[in-house]
């Protein structure tokens, strides 16, 4: 191990799913192909009981459990309290990660920093992009001493990432953002059409059920619909599409005025 690597932070991608297996090896696979010297894993946790996930990978470990959390804030203290890594950068299921992300995110996550937003990122609108943006809190990175210093993520749904930022920045914690070039951008917030998605429900409110219960009748749904995959599931990490490709061609568009 040269100094250069050594110096690298050990990031940890934490991942929670349930029943999207195609949308997770889109994630699997953005993971595998980073080119990143410094220690990285991903921490997969999946709490839909019906599926039992498997892939054989040093660096990617999967928690199958037989129940499902009452809240994304509990599956999410879960999954972080999993991590080995000093870092923790937020890999959801149906995101997408460009190769060169977890060398974005050691370039510009400051050694004193605690939370980092990227402020320039890809929003992605099934089918195409839309635009090189900032992305709120889609994939920030923080540190698990911060996550660990303010008690954990809430136990909330839908908008536990805004109570959990929150509470970092009263306690004064020092953010930064990233602002990678168009051509350096890697990570791709993706919206439409790709599932059931969590942002797009709202918080939970006393007048119907949550957000836990609302997805997993949609995906109690597609089970009976014989849609999803259930039992022991082999992962096989793939895109749907060439995203590094379709990132090249957006910027070049709109250089050209097109």
């Amino acid at each position: 191990m040269n100094i250069e690597t050594k110096n690298l932070p050990f990031i940890s991608c934490k991942c929670i799913t349930y029943g999207r297996v195609n949308l997770l090896e889109e994630s699997i696979f953005s993971f595998l192909n980073q080119e990143y010297d410094g220690e990285k894993e991903m921490i997969i946790v999946n709490d839909y009981p019906y599926q039992t996930l498997h892939f054989e990978h040093p660096q990617v470990k999967i928690y199958n459990l037989d129940y499902t959390f009452n809240t994304i804030g509990a599956k999410e203290n879960f999954a972080v309290s999993k991590c080995s890594g000093d870092l923790i950068a937020v890999w959801d299921d149906d995101d997408v990660a460009l190769p060169n992300h977890l060398k974005n995110i050691a370039k510009y996550f400051h050694p004193k920093a605690d939370l980092m937003h990227w402020d320039r990122g890809v929003f992605y609108n099934e089918p195409n992009i839309t635009a090189i943006t900032s992305l709120g809190n889609s994939g920030i990175v923080y540190t698990k001493k911060a996550w660990e210093k303010i008690g954990g993520h809430p136990l909330e749904n839908a908008g536990y990432d805004v109570t959990f930022v929150n509470r970092l920045m009263d306690l004064n914690h020092r953010v930064v953002k990233a602002t990678p070039s168009d051509e350096e951008v890697s990570w791709f917030y993706m919206w439409g059409g790709r599932g059931y998605h969590m942002s797009g429900l709202g918080t939970d409110t006393p007048e119907r059920e949550n957000v836990i219960a609302r997805h997993k009748k949609h995906i109690e749904k597609l089970k009976n619909l014989n849609q999803i995959p259930t039992g022991d599931i082999e992962l096989k990490p793939k895109w749907s599409k060439d995203y590094k490709e379709m990132l090249y061609n957006f910027i070049k568009k709109e250089k050209d005025g097109n």
